[in-house]
């Protein structure tokens, strides 16, 4: 009886054993399984928090990044806007320049053609004076004194058109050694190369010399007027280069140029007209 009771006691005390090894490993594995499940709850708070900062720090760059955008907007507007303000402005002051330079040029021109006419109608004196010289000497001849007067009065007062054709008929009605004519002066023919007021003086300097040849024709024989005539003719050639000169200078001095050339043919006008005995 002895030995069985043991044997009952020793497996009773092994399974009671068995029984709390079982419990305790259930414990553990129960325990185990709670800190698994809270370790991957606290993975997920953890990656649900970075999650969140992610996505405000994405938010917050996103919002930096707009406003960068809309700043830079603004600045290269606001540029935009000066740059189309100083353009405008430039265009503005260019126009303005634009309109001072035609201005400027058209006062220029005018002035030229006034100089020009003045010129010109410093030679249609010439003109004249020499076809008054010439009715002087047609006395006794078949055109009338008086019809060639009543011409010379119109001329004074119609256009300059009548002159070279008062002049030319005057000339012609001359004896045929008397070698002078006058009417259309071509400057090109004449070696004279100008523009404007220049051209108008080159068809002065022209009739002058016509008229140095007309009297070189009556008087070349004495010697007075021989002299005259070739220290003339010197002062004309020496203002042909003058002209031509004047048309490659400026504006402003080019015009100074013609008035003083114009000026010395007016002198030289009055000696040719007073070699002639004609008063100007």
């Amino acid at each position: 009886m002895g030995k069985l009771t043991t044997y009952r006691d020793k497996r009773a005390e092994l399974k009671a054993h068995a029984r709390a090894l079982k419990s305790t490993a259930m414990t553990e594995a129960k325990l185990a399984a709670k800190e698994t499940r809270e370790k991957a709850r606290e993975a997920h708070r953890v990656d649900l928090a970075e999650t969140k900062e992610r996505a405000k720090l994405a938010r917050r760059n996103a919002d930096r990044k707009a406003r960068r955008e809309e700043k830079r907007a603004k600045k290269m507007d606001k540029l935009s806007r000066k740059s189309s303000k100083r353009d405008r402005k430039a265009e503005k002051a260019l126009a303005k320049q634009e309109r001072a330079t035609l201005k400027r040029e058209g006062k220029m021109l005018a002035k030229d053609r006034k100089l020009a006419e003045k010129i010109d109608a410093a030679g249609r004196k010439h003109e004249y004076q020499l076809a008054e010289m010439e009715l002087k000497k047609l006395d006794g001849t078949k055109i009338g004194k008086e019809d060639l007067q009543r011409w010379l009065g119109l001329a004074k007062i119609a256009t300059p058109v009548l002159l070279p054709m008062i002049y030319k008929l005057v000339s012609n009605a001359q004896s045929s050694d008397s070698g002078s004519t006058a009417g259309a002066v071509d400057l090109k023919s004449a070696g004279i190369n100008a523009t404007g007021p220049g051209a108008a003086l080159g068809v002065r300097i022209v009739r002058l010399e016509q008229t140095l040849d007309q009297l070189e024709v009556t008087r070349g024989g004495e010697r007075e007027v021989t002299d005259f005539v070739a220290s003339t003719r010197t002062r004309l050639k020496d203002l042909r280069a003058a002209v031509e000169a004047a048309e490659t200078t400026p504006t402003s001095q080019r015009r100074e140029v013609h008035s003083s050339i114009s000026g010395e043919l007016d002198r030289i006008n009055k000696d040719v007209f007073a070699r002639l005995g004609v008063k100007p």
